[in-house]
């Protein structure tokens, strides 16, 4: 969820596409943000070290999670939980993916006359999350990629839509941040004084940015017309700047609707609810809930989710140290166990679920093609 990573999502899709798109009548006009960040040779070779460096720090970080842990007491505490919240957890993540799907249909469907299909947005999505596994990131152009496929839309114009996207996601996780500020239990306060302000303040800001929504656009350029700016920016970044205000206003023409704005609130809070709902479902299968109140287990699921941010394949590792050692410390939960409760939710919620759906996403759009070509 690195809401930075739009720029390298246009060079990337550009590397994948731009051939793709001129045979199929979607390229990119020429002066298309697109054509202009074609990257150099030494550019993908930054990129692949980028890559490395990723497969090293998720490796750093299993290699601290895991260290002095008695792998068999890890085992011994998978061996008790039980299946049925499992299951729950696979089926709360997969609903939340399709709310995903839901709120991405809405933002999508200006760049098209058609109903836009949210089983092929549900579908790009999955390939999305597969994708990030073996290469970080990969995953956004994939989503690009697939849904302009099997849509027919164009490609440059599904760009701006992962934008708000993340910039949602982003927002939710301040709130929640925010939240978890807001409600810590005497005992984990250093400062009640400068918290709670703190927390109320970020919950409000959230609250105020979705508002906003709209005028995000124009708001960037008015601030960038002030003549203090104006004069002291350099230019190259503030060129930049204005072309990230022009992706924010493609990727809000949705927002025309006034009626898609309390929508896309309330799908917002319902997805990342879901994701609650994900660790709630894995303390359950653990038989875990004694030990946590509303507050710890905000605080701990708060931690796992910012983790998530760090941009390893599939948040290996980092996911896995921090959720365990936030279990640890918050919670009291042994270290054993909090490592297999980490590790648990990791392999249903970012490995085996989206893997198993991509497949199936996959096998079902191969099937309905071949329909479609035999007829």
């Amino acid at each position: 969820m690195n809401e930075n990573q739009d720029a390298k999502i246009l060079v990337a899709a550009g590397e994948a596409e731009v051939g793709a798109g001129e045979a199929s009548g979607n390229a990119p006009p020429e002066g298309s943000p697109l054509v202009q960040a074609q990257p150099s040779t030494s550019g993908r070779g930054l990129q692949l070290l980028k890559q490395l460096a990723a497969f090293v720090v998720a490796g750093l970080c299993i290699w601290l999670a895991f260290r002095g842990i008695d792998l068999s007491q890890v085992w011994a505490s998978m061996q008790k939980v039980n299946l049925n919240w499992v299951l729950a957890l696979a089926a709360s993540t997969l609903i939340s993916h399709w709310l995903r799907a839901i709120r991405w249909v809405i933002m999508l469907q200006p760049l098209s006359e058609k109903k836009i299909s949210t089983w092929n947005a549900f579908c790009a999505i999955m390939f999305g999350y597969a994708v990030n596994i073996p290469i970080p990131r990969g995953g956004e152009v994939a989503r690009v990629i697939a849904v302009s496929r099997s849509e027919n839309i164009p490609w440059v114009g599904v760009v701006p839509t992962l934008l708000i996207d993340r910039l949602l996601d982003f927002a939710l996780l301040v709130c929640f941040v925010g939240l978890t500020l807001a409600i810590l239990p005497p005992d984990l306060r250093s400062n009640a004084g400068l918290l709670v302000p703190a927390g109320v303040a970020m919950c409000a800001a959230t609250v105020i940015g979705l508002v906003l929504l709209p005028a995000g656009a124009k708001i960037i350029r008015a601030v960038l017309g002030f003549p203090l700016l104006h004069n002291r920016l350099p230019e190259t970044l503030r060129s930049k700047l204005l072309q990230f205000a022009d992706q924010f206003e493609q990727g809000t023409k949705f927002l025309s609707k006034p009626v898609n704005l309390p929508i896309i609130g309330l799908l917002s809070f319902a997805i990342w609810g879901f994701y609650f709902a994900n660790f709630y479902c894995t303390l359950q299968a653990f038989d875990l809930l004694s030990k946590f109140d509303f507050a710890r287990s905000m605080i701990v699921w708060t931690i796992a989710s910012v983790s998530v941010i760090a941009p390893t394949p599939g948040c290996v590792g980092t996911y896995h140290i921090a959720a365990s050692k936030a279990l640890n410390m918050v919670a009291g939960v042994p270290p054993a166990e909090a490592l297999a409760v980490a590790t648990l939710i990791h392999a249903i919620s970012f490995v085996l679920v989206p893997v198993a759906t991509a497949a199936l996403c996959f096998a079902s759009q191969n099937i309905a093609r071949r329909n479609t070509h035999a007829a």
